[in-house]
């Protein structure tokens, strides 16, 4: 491989040969001792290290075992003899009597790093990456040095929690540099995959690893859950490829399931299965090797000069567990922090106050945690609220610049905190999270599963252009809506020509709810009013019987021509949907006198009202009535 790194000065070259041979000459002179002793009256001589030991000591940490190896075994006595130049390795002969137990073995000692960046060198197992792209990546990288600097100082909050979880589950720590690759180190970071957090998990892998997403949290930006997550991922993915680390990555940029039958496909072709060999997409062609470029530059900082930010090899923040919910900026202002500060720190709460129920953990800086609990104990000494910001319905007249400026914030952050937009038409009977003044029960906050807000949507006009052949009962069933409707709006023919731009749906204004869970259903539509009912009643008298005949010239027919005709005008009003109604007299009351008859004009007026205020049903074309001799 053509790597930039290969014209830098070639570090001289460890001299185990010579180490080897040193140990040997000891080992000599080692047996000469041991039968001197032997004559003295000794049972038994064994040395502590043999000839195998010393030409099998490592010199470096193994690419076969991802745990970072020692080159410091621990020897049984003190180091009072020779040195090997692979560590300190007990050269002085042990007598030990066959009749007593051997002893355990001592546990190699752990070595001390002196910051995080040494710690994180040591630990790397991953082998070389043969490709261009690796160079290629190392010289975007160098030639960026204060993306690389803000990069590397915002790993300062996280890297020792990832490295110490790394060590404890024996991988590699070229995988501590990963969130670099993924997401810049950044824990608020959201791809537009929805992918979010360092670790950059999309909301159904989250899911599948417990990563709760909520209104109030979203774990996959939490370091520490977002942490555990992908290496229980990532191992599971390395057995799944066979242990290798590079199609492990590769599967957890592309998806397993992607690199397996990317696999299947080179084995049935005979071809190679490595990574290098398989076909895939050109942002995980890159992945990998970017990785391997950021372990090149972070080995070889110096050669390179690459300013790497100090990092302390040791905890920077604590976690501790609360009880009660509490206000964000309340908790930064405890912990002597910025509320940046603070959210940098917590980035899985999404709201303004941190309940309880939904993510009971707070993170703080290892220096601040004492100064953390006195505060809040002088805070509950003196009997104030913890968690001001609690539900509230909006009352009719209210709206959200006016509860804003009640409650002392912007009109902008109630509405960040809600998840609101500015130039919503929110309505009365919206329920919201907003600070109050007042706070009797702070456990209401934890029933609270988000905000359920009506607002007023208006709904612009739709159009449709007639094309060649095109029919308007066509054209209503694609839309949803009927041929006399599309005619009454566009006041067109049976048949528009083509090119004719038809109304299809008129502008109308909706009610919308959304619901605490996100779901968005349409209550109330403008046209939505109560329907008049046309019904023209009579006063009855008590010989009332069946409408009179519709055609006043056969007024001198018989009773039961009267009854025929009374029951088809009938039945022709049902099928119309008409509830016009005449009420019916005998044909001797036909004579009286007109002055005698009741006015319709009171009956008509009382039936329109009661209809205006309770009918629902469509309005019906009126059924002709003959006019009477």
């Amino acid at each position: 491989m053509s790597s930039i790194l290969e014209t830098l000065p070639a570090r001289p070259p460890y001299p185990q040969s010579c180490a080897a041979s040193r140990a040997r000459v000891a080992l000599q002179l080692l047996g000469a001792a041991a039968a001197l002793l032997l004559g003295a009256g000794c049972s038994t001589v064994r040395t502590t290290a043999d000839a195998a030991r010393i030409e099998q000591a490592p010199t470096a940490a193994s690419t076969a075992s991802p745990a970072p190896a020692t080159a410091t075994p621990t020897a049984a006595t003190p180091a009072s003899g020779a040195i090997s130049p692979l560590g300190e390795l007990s050269l002085k002969p042990a007598l030990v009597d066959e009749t007593a137990a051997i002893p355990a073995p001592s546990a190699p000692a752990a070595r001390v790093h002196t910051d995080l960046w040494e710690r994180i060198r040591a630990g790397f197992a991953m082998p070389e990456l043969p490709t261009p792209l690796v160079e290629q990546k190392e010289r975007f990288y160098l030639e960026r040095p204060e993306y690389l600097q803000r990069m590397f100082a915002r790993g300062n909050r996280y890297l020792f929690h990832i490295v110490e979880e790394i060590e404890r589950r024996g991988l590699p720590t070229e995988l501590a540099l990963l969130p670099f690759v993924e997401s810049a180190m950044n824990p608020t970071a959201l791809s537009s995959a929805r992918a979010a957090g360092l670790w950059q998990f999309i909301p159904s892998t989250g899911r599948a690893y417990n990563l709760q997403q909520d209104w109030w949290v979203d774990n996959r930006r939490d370091v520490v859950e977002s942490t555990e997550a992908a290496l229980d991922y990532l191992q599971k993915i390395y057995a799944l490829a066979g242990n290798d680390w590079f199609l492990a990555l590769a599967s957890y940029n592309w998806g397993e399931n992607a690199v397996a039958r990317a696999m299947r496909r080179n084995q049935a072709r005979g071809l190679p299965t490595d990574y290098l060999s398989l076909t895939m997409p050109a942002e995980t062609r890159h992945y990998v090797p970017k990785l391997i470029a950021l372990k090149n530059i972070v080995l070889h900082a110096a050669e390179l000069d690459v300013r790497l930010p100090p990092l302390r090899n040791e905890p920077y923040f604590v976690t501790i567990e609360k009880t009660r919910p509490i206000d964000l900026a309340l908790a930064a202002r405890f912990a002597g922090m910025s509320v940046d500060e603070f959210v940098a720190l917590n980035p899985a709460h999404n709201r303004p106050v941190i309940a309880a129920s939904r993510n009971s953990q707070i993170k703080l800086p290892a220096d601040r945690l004492d100064a953390f609990l006195e505060a809040v104990e002088r805070h509950g000494k003196a009997s104030r609220a913890f968690a001001t910001w609690q539900p509230q319905t909006l009352q009719p007249g209210e709206t959200i610049e006016s509860i804003a400026r009640r409650a002392g914030i912007t009109t902008a952050a109630l509405l960040e905190a809600n998840d609101l937009r500015r130039g919503q038409r929110i309505l009365a009977g919206t329920r919201i999270l907003a600070p109050q003044h007042g706070v009797d029960d702070e456990t209401r906050l934890e029933g609270f599963e988000g905000p359920r807000v009506y607002e007023l949507v208006e709904r612009p006009a739709a159009w449709h252009r007639m094309v060649r052949g095109e029919t308007l009962s066509a054209v209503a069933r694609r839309y949803g809506t009927t041929v006399a409707k599309l005619r009454s709006w566009n006041r067109v023919g049976a048949k528009p020509p083509a090119g004719t731009l038809l109304k299809v749906r008129p502008a109308s204004t909706q009610t919308v709810l959304t619901t605490e869970n996100g779901d968005r259903r349409i209550v109330r539509r403008d046209d939505d009013e109560p329907k008049i009912v046309h019904a023209v009643l009579r006063r009855q008298g008590p010989a009332a019987e069946t409408a009179p005949p519709e055609d006043a010239k056969r007024a001198s027919t018989s009773r039961a021509s009267t009854s025929r005709a009374s029951k088809s005008r009938a039945s022709r009003s049902a099928r119309s949907g008409s509830a016009t109604v005449r009420s019916a007299v005998p044909n001797a009351a036909r004579t009286r006198s007109a002055a005698a008859r009741p006015s319709k004009s009171p009956a008509k007026a009382t039936v329109t009202r009661q209809a205006r205020e309770g009918a629902k049903i469509a309005p019906a074309p009126r059924s002709r009535v003959a006019k009477r001799t």
